[in-house]
């Protein structure tokens, strides 16, 4: 969706298409090999959620959202989120999905070791954290996609 937002490819929207908000969970490090401008958003909210245990999505996640909205006067918004992984967000890339390549990043990517039995670690080096189930980790995300775009999508919300 940060493709389709960039101030560039507005003019591909169909007829009647008003983005007034856009949150990305766990963006694809493949986002953040290209050159920021074309991702440049100034004209509608974004917000970024990655979380601490992602193998697959360190800190630079943040870093480029946030320089692709740096002259937005829509606004930016960046969590962590403390044991969250990949691809806890969504049922169909969670384990228990069955999906094939359906995994638990922070097993995956050695954010967690044996020594530390549910508890992962930011690559980087963070101190372990307790990991968040599937579940819960879906909760805690719909929590705040939900108050991101009631904020963006009511009546008294900013626009």
């Amino acid at each position: 969706m940060t493709w389709q937002t960039a101030d560039r490819n507005r003019t591909q929207w169909p007829e009647g298409v008003e983005v007034r908000a856009v949150m990305a969970l766990a963006p694809a490090d493949n986002v953040m090999t290209e050159d920021v401008g074309v991702y440049e958003m100034t004209k509608t909210p974004v917000a970024v959620v990655r979380g601490t245990c992602d193998g697959r999505v360190g800190r630079e996640a943040l870093a480029f959202a946030a320089e692709a909205t740096a002259k937005s006067s829509a606004g930016f918004r960046q969590l962590e989120m403390p044991g969250a992984n990949h691809n806890y967000f969504d049922t169909q890339c969670s384990p228990r999905s069955g999906q094939m390549a359906a995994l638990d990043h922070a097993t995956h990517d050695a954010t967690r070791d044996a020594a530390h039995p549910g508890r992962c670690t930011d690559p980087g080096g963070s101190p372990y954290a307790p990991q968040l189930t599937e579940a819960a980790q879906r909760r805690v995300g719909a929590a705040f996609l939900v108050a991101f775009l009631r904020c963006h999508l009511t009546d008294g919300g900013s626009r």
